[in-house]
């Protein structure tokens, strides 16, 4: 296979670190705990930027047993044209609706047309299951023009990149940042200045709170009807103050006013870590709808033990509408910054994922829709990687790389077995660089995000299109596991 040299790219070799979500310390847990670097907890400037931020939930036997990209014949037909009039409701592909009777090739296309396309673009599909048309939604936009053409075969390797790393064994939805670079469109993997929390629990779905109240509601107590703000930091075990207009329960006297609202009258709630919180959540913080005899929001709590919270706000009544400036106490033993960036929050560096899981040559098996509407091949056993062309390296600072990496990219990664990617190493090696799997360690096109460049397979191959992904805690996405082989040190090998 050849792999052409863009003429866009340099050749230089950078090793500036970025500790940044398919983050890998987890702060206060066992086996997960390290110091971070100083560089993590910049505080954001300016506004928020386009992100590349995305959920993780493609389970990976969704990934590696589906009735298209496992089928020779449809992920051929997939790449000859554009998806919009492949999958048409009423003229597209029989062959490609027809395999979409397996609801783990649905599950595919879905993350394959979010990986492709911008937000705000859709592709519409009849369900043959349902026989409702549907849409999938595009959302990080690398490879806009396969919505009407065929992809180019950079757009194959970033879209094939993007599906390896979103996916992981158990289908948890967890928020990644994926870093990348394109010398022709520089914003395509830019970091958001500022990040707003999480609205879905990796295990329970979307928290209530964040969705629309369906009758009129009012009250600090109701889940329903929140926005989520900003995330900060504080040093654990510390008072931390903030609000939108008010002063702390504990400074009614003495204290500033921190911040303000306008509009309706709102209120604050704030809740431990990346994720927003129902009122009665185990993440739950604290909450206000008024202090000081006011209907002024402001309040204080103590850091948690992973040092981080966001901050979530709603109107008091429902049916109103307002906005929330929330500003926090600074200068104090807390150290408290908010507003954090993208790559302050996604700060543990995972590893890289790279290849083209559209050869239909390269394929360990296959899996498809029979004339009759039998789905065959779904149970099966492969040793190894399921699409031969697919990659993963893995950061320096993880204490077990390769149990790690068997864990994230194998269905079965007790045995090795129905992987998405073969592991081939560290990205980077720093005792003996020969062995480095990837030349550069952090690009020049978004300088300090970190990101791996130039990585080699296992056969020594150069893949130019790679992602890596940063993580916000270690052991998000392999839960259950030994946390030795989650274990991210902020130090090198």
């Amino acid at each position: 296979m050849n792999f052409p040299h863009p003429a866009n790219k340099t050749a230089s070799l950078h090793f500036l670190f970025h500790p940044l979500a398919l983050g890998v310390m987890l702060l206060g847990a066992p086996g997960c705990q390290s110091e971070l670097p100083e560089e993590a907890w910049e505080p954001a400037s300016g506004t928020v930027e386009r992100e590349l931020r995305v959920a993780n939930s493609l389970t990976t036997k969704a990934l590696v047993l589906n009735a298209i990209s496992t089928n020779p014949t449809a992920s051929d037909l997939l790449i000859s044209g554009g998806l919009a009039a492949l999958f048409h409701p009423t003229t597209g592909d029989s062959y490609l609706q027809r395999q979409l009777r397996d609801v783990d090739a649905q599950s595919f296309m879905s993350y394959l047309v979010s990986c492709a396309l911008p937000a705000g673009n859709t592709i519409a599909w009849r369900d043959p299951l349902t026989l409702t048309t549907r849409t999938w939604e595009g959302k990080a936009g690398l490879c806009p023009q396969w919505e009407l053409g065929a992809p180019s075969s950079t757009c194959k390797n970033r879209v094939s990149a993007c599906l390896l790393a979103r996916n992981n064994a158990l289908g948890r939805r967890v928020e990644l940042s994926m870093r990348g670079e394109d010398a022709l469109q520089p914003a395509l993997f830019s970091l958001e200045s500022q990040t707003r929390p999480v609205e879905y629990d990796p295990a329970l779905g979307r928290v209530p709170s964040f969705e629309e109240c369906a009758t009129a509601q009012s009250g600090v107590g109701r889940d329903c009807g929140w926005k989520g703000d900003f995330i900060g930091r504080c040093i654990p075990g510390q008072t931390v103050r903030l609000g939108a207009g008010g002063r702390t329960p504990d400074q009614c006297l003495t204290g500033p006013s921190l911040g303000t609202w306008s509009g309706a009258r709102m209120m604050l709630r704030v809740c431990e870590g990346n994720i927003g919180c129902d009122s009665g959540d185990t993440r739950y913080l604290g909450q206000s709808q008024g202090t000081c005899a006011t209907t002024n929001a402001a309040v204080a709590f103590t850091c948690p033990a992973s040092g981080f919270f966001n901050v979530m706000s709603a109107p008091y009544d429902s049916t109103l509408t307002g906005n929330a400036s929330v500003a926090v106490e600074t200068g104090t033993y807390a150290g408290t910054i908010y507003r954090l960036s993208e790559k302050a929050v996604y700060r543990l560096r995972e590893g890289a994922y790279y290849g083209n899981i559209f050869d239909s040559k390269a394929l360990a098996t296959k899996v498809l829709v029979d004339e009759n509407g039998h789905i065959v091949g779904k149970d099966q056993t492969i040793q190894g990687s399921v699409y031969k062309k697919m990659f993963s390296c893995q950061a320096p600072e993880w204490s077990n790389d390769a149990a790690y990496a068997s864990h994230r990219v194998c269905a079965l990664p007790g045995s090795g077995a129905n992987c998405a990617a073969r592991p081939v190493g560290d990205c980077i090696n720093y005792t003996t660089p020969s062995a480095s799997k990837c030349r550069k360690e952090d690009g020049p096109v978004v300088l300090g995000d970190g990101n791996f460049e130039e990585c080699y397979d296992s056969e020594n191959a150069l893949w130019w299109e790679p992602i890596t992904v940063f993580l916000y805690e270690a052991c998000g996405l392999t839960p259950g596991i030994p946390s030795e082989y989650c274990t991210w040190r902020s130090t090198k090998k």
